[in-house]
């Protein structure tokens, strides 16, 4: 691709994929810094941060009509969009957050860009110990541009792990209640790789929640009773509630009374 076209065609992109698309052409490394340079000087383009570029729009004074999302997808090598951020993504959050958070195993530092946080958070090293990392991100589009991003069976399993990052749980709880379909038994999959007895009762919970309208079957709400804590645990550290004893859990009361049917 020529590099003009490349430009015109990527409003937020890396050096890795301007130097992938026109170095195909036989161009070579001090070419692609150089038409980089250039269009900096000219300030077509304006630096995010290290590696990472996003093109200003003539008229507007500015990089006008950014994708965050697509731009938190590339704060690293390995960035993929997550928790919240993930919810806003697969069009389930019911709210929008001026923060927005990627996963990655390098050491991505939080920054503010255009008045947003962009916040890396380190996954849960059984992800690493079992190279298992790739086996719950998948690929959209957004704007015309490729992300990575947690798929909706990991983005539930986090949010309900780390509530804190998703808005706490009343915000976790009115977006997954959004959610319309999941793979049960890769969810399934996925919390018993985390190895959290918290989790696989939280996520029990959820699930028997929305048995009906997510076709969840029953073998795999009882496998998961029997990764569940052996005392009562939380689903909001910050507040008690009633006692869902089938999932040795403790449930707020406002969120209980959301749910209809559900075994105590």
């Amino acid at each position: 691709m020529k590099p003009q076209a490349f430009l015109l065609s990527h409003s937020i992109f890396t050096l890795a994929e301007f130097a992938a698309a026109v170095r195909g052409r036989g161009r070579a490394a001090a070419t692609v810094h150089s038409h980089l340079a250039r269009w900096l000087r000219q300030g077509r383009i304006a630096r995010v941060k290290r590696g990472v570029f996003v093109r200003r729009e003539a008229g507007t004074g500015g990089s006008a009509a950014l994708d965050l999302i697509a731009l938190a997808s590339r704060m690293a090598p390995d960035a993929a969009v997550a928790y919240h951020t993930a919810l806003e993504a697969h069009g389930t959050a019911q709210s929008l957050f001026e923060r927005l958070t990627f996963v990655s195993w390098t050491k991505a530092r939080p920054m503010t860009f255009r008045g947003r946080q962009f916040v890396p958070v380190r996954p849960r090293a059984s992800l690493l110990n079992g190279d298992r990392g790739e086996a719950w991100i998948e690929r959209a589009d957004r704007s015309g541009l490729e992300i990575r991003l947690t798929d909706p069976e990991r983005t539930v399993a986090d949010v309900l792990d780390r509530p804190d990052l998703a808005g706490g749980v009343d915000e976790v709880w009115r977006s997954l209640l959004s959610v319309p379909a999941l793979d049960t038994g890769h969810l399934e999959e996925y919390v018993r790789l985390l190895g959290s007895r918290t989790l696989a009762a939280r996520v029990g919970f959820f699930l028997e929640s929305r048995r009906e309208e997510l076709a969840v079957p029953t073998p795999v709400l009882e496998r998961l009773r029997l990764l569940i804590p052996r005392s009562p645990v939380l689903l909001d550290r910050r507040r008690r509630g009633r006692l869902v004893a089938r999932w040795a859990l403790i449930v707020p009361e406002d969120l209980l009374r959301t749910q209809d049917g559900v075994a105590q």
